[in-house]
C-alpha cells in the first residue's frame, strides 16, 4: 500500500513539475558540468548517503560519459532502529550487527545498479559505522579501534577491498590515497563540515588529508545530509527545488547545482527506496528526491585579514549553547620564523579556573599527514604557557607552548619543531567552549580545516 501511494505521488508530482515549474529559482551561482574526460569519485560515509545526496550527479556523470566510482567508508552496521522494523529482528550480538553490514552493502549495490553503475564502479571499505571521528582523533598508529557493535578491530567484511585491515586512521588514510592514486579523480564529492553527523565530518577530514598528501587538486563538491530541521518541506516533494542549509548561506559558501528531469527524479527516488532498511525508520529520506541537488564549494578562507569571517566559519554562534559562554570573536593564523601562532579574540576574559582544550594536527607541505604530530593542547585562563603533548607519542614528556595576552585576545605560539616545519595548513578542534570546569557541559565547538598559512 505504501508503495502504491508513493508511486501515485511520484506520478502526480512529475505531472505538476512538467506543467507548472517553480517560479522561485534555486539560490546557486553555477551549474555542475561534466564531460567524458572526467573521473568522478563519490565518497559516502554510509550506504544511502550516495543515493540521498548524489543520485542526480551520478546520473549526469554517466550520461556525459565520465567514469564514476563510489566509495563507502563504512558498512552502515551501527543500525539499531531499522532491523526491528524491516527485518523483524532486533540486533543484539556482534554477529547480528555484522549481518546488518552485509545487508546494507547489498542495498547499496542495488541502489547503485538503479543509478546505472556496475559492480566494478563500487568500492566498500567497511570501517566502523559511528567510529570514524574517534578513529581520526585518536587512533593513528596505536592499537586499532574496536567497534562497539561488531566487536571487530579489523575490517570484518569479505565484500571490502581491504578485508582484515586493522582499523586505524593511518590505514584508512592509506586506503583512500591508494584509490585516489589509481583512479586520479578530476572531481571529488564528499560531505561538508556543516553536516552534523560525526562520520560525515570525519569523512571530509580524511579526504582533505589524502588530497593534501598526494598534492591533488580536483574539483571538490561537498554535500550535506544531516542538519536539524532541513530540508523543508520534510516530505516527498519532487517538484520543489533543493536549497542549501542556512549555515551555508551565512558562511557565504558558493553553491553548485545539478538539475534533474522528472525521469531522473524518479530514478533517484528508486535508488533511495533500494535502501529499504533505512526507509522505514527514516521515511523522510525521500524528501531529498527533488528536482535539483545542491553542492557546496569548499570555503575560501585564504584572506588572512578576514579574521571575523574565519571565526564565524570555525566557531559559529549557533553551536554555543550558553549565553554566558565566551564566544570566539576573531580567529587568525600567522607563520613566521618564531613558529606557528594562533590568535583568538574571546567574548570575555577567561578566568584562572577555565581551560581551553585544542587538538591541532599539522599538514606538512611534504605530505605524510598520518605520521605528522597530533598535538593536544591544554591552556588554563591567565597562564603564560600551555601544555602540549603528542597523541601519537603518549609516553613522551609534554612540552610547553608560549602564550601572550592582550585583553581578551589569546595568542599561542608553537615552535616549528613541534609542528614539523613548513605547513600547508592544519586541522583544528577546540573543546570545552573554551571551557567550563563543569565537564558535563563540555562540547566540541567545531572541527575544521585551517587554510595553508603564509
Amino acid at each position: 500500500m505504501a508503495a502504491l501511494v508513493l508511486s501515485a505521488a511520484m506520478f502526480a508530482s512529475a505531472f505538476i513539475m512538467a506543467r507548472f515549474p517553480s517560479a522561485v529559482a534555486p539560490v546557486v551561482q553555477t551549474d555542475v558540468t561534466m564531460t567524458k574526460a572526467d573521473r568522478v569519485l563519490v565518497l559516502s560515509p554510509h550506504p544511502d548517503d550516495e543515493s540521498i545526496a548524489c543520485s542526480g550527479l551520478i546520473q549526469h556523470a554517466l550520461e556525459a560519459g565520465a567514469q564514476v566510482r563510489v566509495l563507502w567508508m563504512t558498512a552502515g552496521d551501527h543500525n539499531i532502529v531499522g532491523p526491528p522494523l524491516f527485518w523483524r529482528t532486533a540486533p543484539v550480538t556482534p554477529a547480528q550487527f555484522r549481518d546488518i553490514g552485509h545487508k546494507r552493502m547489498q542495498e547499496a549495490k542495488n541502489a547503485a545498479h538503479v543509478l546505472g553503475l556496475s559492480s566494478n564502479d563500487l568500492i566498500f571499505l567497511g570501517y566502523p559505522d559511528g567510529g570514524l571521528s574517534d578513529i581520526f582523533m585518536n587512533v593513528w598508529t596505536s592499537k586499532p579501534y574496536r567497534s562497539g557493535v561488531t566487536n571487530a578491530a579489523s575490517v570484518p567484511y569479505a565484500e571490502s577491498t581491504v578485508a582484515g585491515q586493522p582499523q586505524t586512521a593511518m590505514n584508512l588514510l592509506t586506503d583512500l590515497e591508494q584509490v585516489m592514486t589509481s583512479f586520479r579523480p578530476t572531481i571529488v564529492v564528499y560531505p561538508n563540515l556543516i553536516d552534523f553527523h560525526p562520520d560525515h565530518q570525519a569523512t571530509e577530514l580524511f579526504v582533505i588529508a589524502a588530497l593534501a598528501d598526494l598534492h591533488l587538486s580536483p574539483q571538490r563538491l561537498e554535500y550535506v545530509v544531516h542538519v536539524p530541521g532541513w530540508p523543508r518541506p520534510l516530505r516527498y516533494a519532487p517538484f520543489v527545488d533543493a536549497y542549501a542549509p542556512p549555515a551555508a548561506r551565512v558562511l557565504g559558501l558558493r553553491q553548485e547545482v545539478v538539475h534533474l528531469t522528472p525521469q531522473e527524479v524518479g530514478v533517484k527516488t528508486r535508488a533511495i527506496q533500494a535502501h529499504a532498511s533505512e526507509l522505514l525508520p527514516f521515511a523522510t529520506l525521500v524528501a531529498f528526491a527533488r528536482r535539483t541537488e545542491v553542492f557546496l564549494a569548499p570555503a575560501d578562507l585564504t584572506d588572512r585579514t578576514d579574521a571575523v569571517r574565519t571565526a564565524k566559519f570555525f566557531f559559529p554562534i549557533n553551536r554555543v549553547g550558553d549565553e554566558d559562554r565566551p564566544v570566539i570573536q576573531t580567529f587568525s593564523v600567522t607563520d613566521s620564523a618564531g613558529g606557528l601562532q594562533l590568535s583568538l579574540e574571546m567574548g570575555r576574559v577567561l578566568n584562572r579556573l577555565e581551560e581551553m582544550e585544542l587538538f591541532l594536527f599539522p599538514v606538512p607541505t611534504t605530505g605524510g599527514f598520518g605520521s605528522a604530530p597530533k598535538l593536544h593542547v591544554i591552556y588554563r585562563g591567565g597562564a603564560a604557557t600551555a601544555e602540549v603533548s603528542d597523541l601519537e607519542h603518549p609516553t613522551a614528556k609534554p612540552v610547553i607552548a608560549r602564550v601572550s595576552h592582550d585583553g581578551t585576545t589569546i595568542s599561542l605560539t608553537f615552535d616549528n619543531a613541534l609542528t614539523g616545519g613548513r605547513l600547508q595548513g592544519f586541522f583544528l578542534r577546540i573543546e570545552k567552549g573554551p571551557g567550563r570546569v563543569d565537564l558535563t557541559r563540555s562540547r566540541t565547538v567545531w572541527i575544521g580545516v585551517v587554510p595553508a598559512v603564509s
